[in-house]
């Protein structure tokens, strides 16, 4: 069977790949686990909670070289594990990515915001993720907004959250970009046709080289939750 894993997003957890791996073909082996900090994967040890450490489990749980997709934070993960374990990847999908922030002071800047926002989740969480919810990036129908902030509030501790911000944030990434050209393995740039930003983000990264792009028509941001039968498709066809 064809291995592929599913790696999901900040907030978060496996099960948000449900509808996906619903349209999938049923000879491919998936993996959708929970990353560390968010739904079950709680207390675990400091490391884990870094970008090194959540790309060695991803790599752990697995034999041989694997099809790997991320959406948003799971995508920068993917990405981690293909530039820094590249003979564990065989190909590599990047949904709603980045490759990270260019410069040190942009990486300073965004740690100091994510600092700011573990103490707002410590504080309030449910009121956290229904701002965040509500940001322009994601601009979901209201049904769809009420559903995904009760499922976080549900599923989520407000400390591992902390955890994950502090180790696994934009800001604690290091950049990627000089890495793109250089990635041996088949790659992918996925995002929304309403999600200006990222849309710009998957240009760049083609422009980088290494990596090609499509676009999901119609839909924003959270392209799991938003097109999953679009989504499906298109994996279905790209890693065929």
């Amino acid at each position: 069977m064809r291995p592929l894993v599913l790696l999901h997003g900040f907030l978060g957890r496996g099960a948000d790949w449900d509808a996906v791996r619903a349209g999938l073909p049923q000879a491919w082996d998936v993996a959708a686990p929970d990353l560390p900090g968010h739904g079950t994967a709680t207390d675990l040890d400091a490391q884990a909670y870094t970008m090194d450490g959540a790309a060695a489990r991803v790599v752990a749980e697995r034999d041989g070289p694997v099809d790997l997709v991320g959406y948003s934070m799971g995508g920068r993960l993917a990405l981690h594990v293909a530039v820094t374990r590249p003979r564990a990847v065989r190909r590599l999908v990047l949904v709603s990515a980045s490759p990270g922030l260019r410069t040190a002071r942009e990486r300073a800047e965004r740690r100091a915001l994510d600092a700011v926002r573990a103490a707002e989740i410590a504080a309030d969480l449910p009121a956290f993720v229904d701002r965040w919810y509500r940001m322009p990036l994601f601009d979901l129908p209201a049904a769809l907004r009420r559903h995904l902030t009760a499922d976080r509030i549900a599923h989520n501790d407000a400390a591992e959250l902390g955890r994950s911000l502090a180790g696994m944030g934009t800001g604690a990434q290091p950049s990627h970009w000089g890495a793109l050209a250089g990635i041996s393995t088949l790659a992918l740039a996925v995002a929304g046709e309403r999600d200006a930003k990222f849309v710009r983000l998957a240009g760049a990264m083609a422009e980088a080289g290494g990596v090609g792009v499509a676009l999901v028509p119609g839909a924003a941001h959270l392209l799991p939750a938003e097109a999953p039968d679009a989504l499906a498709r298109l994996l279905t066809d790209s890693l065929s």
